[in-house]
């Protein structure tokens, strides 16, 4: 075997097996195929049940959830309008078709509840409670 070829010898980073790769293939054409088949049934999946979540969709086609989530942050699966997949606004995570993830509702409310506790704290009585009128500066 020519030094050449040694140099394009690689091995696959799903299954471990020596093939021939240029550039920046990983896989071999077996496991490449593989994951062209997956791709194909969760696309189809997500067609057929538009409303489903990612763990059913993951249920009904035997594939993870983290490819089908990674095949859509990659916009390589686009989702339609009544879909129920969704991703939070705030970090990332997969949601119920909500802007948020249930953790970070949880951590804006108790920011929110904690910064109004402390507004309240600040304020004087008379700055708190009745109608105040502004005097014309003479």
């Amino acid at each position: 075997m020519t030094e050449e070829k040694t140099k394009s010898l690689r091995n696959c980073k799903k299954c471990g097996r020596l093939f021939s790769g240029e550039g920046n293939v990983y896989l071999c054409s077996r496991c490449n195929d593989d994951i062209d088949d997956e791709f194909t049934k969760v696309r189809t999946y997500i067609y057929d049940n538009p409303t489903c979540s990612v763990k059913e969709v993951s249920e009904g086609t035997d594939v993870p959830v983290d490819d089908i989530l990674k095949w859509i942050r990659e916009e390589k699966i686009i989702l339609s309008a009544e879909s129920s997949i969704g991703f939070c606004e705030r970090c990332g995570e997969p949601t119920h078709g909500s802007r948020f993830c249930d953790q970070c509702v949880r951590e804006l409310s108790q920011g929110l509840s904690k910064g109004l506790e402390d507004a309240a704290n600040t304020l004087t009585k008379s700055q708190r409670i009745g109608m105040h009128i502004k005097e014309k500066k003479k």
